[in-house]
């Protein structure tokens, strides 16, 4: 059974100009430790940054069903498993709190990056 869903689309030029005006500090804002190792070998950096960003806000609006207080955006890793499907890692204090399974599903177009994350009862 469906719990909650969450939906977030980025525009990918947004993030692109983010990160030249702000640089690192603005990816270390968004990505966790697992994430930026995987983003600073990636030739699309932007597209990849905005993919994380729009999952991480879906899955934060998600959340919103177990959560009173919104996760940092680092506190949430969006990462793939050995079949290429991207895999929600939370930190642990916050793992606790949620007894659902989450599914994420990223998508990138020319010029938007959109993601969905779905929490079901299904472990």
């Amino acid at each position: 059974m469906i719990k909650s869903i969450g939906l977030d689309v980025v525009e990918i030029n947004r993030i692109q100009r983010d990160v030249e005006k702000y640089g690192d500090r603005f990816v270390a804002k968004i990505l966790g430790a697992s994430e930026l190792e995987i983003y600073n070998k990636r030739e699309d950096k932007a597209q990849f940054l905005s993919g994380r960003f729009a999952a991480k806000e879906a899955i934060i609006k998600a959340l919103g069903v177990y959560l009173t207080d919104k996760p940092m955006l680092p506190q949430i890793q969006v990462l793939n498993n050995t079949t290429g499907q991207p895999e929600l890692f939370l930190d642990e204090e916050i793992n606790k709190q949620i007894p659902d399974k989450c599914f994420i599903s990223i998508t990138h177009e020319k010029s938007v990056a959109a993601a969905v994350a779905i929490f079901s009862e299904e472990k």
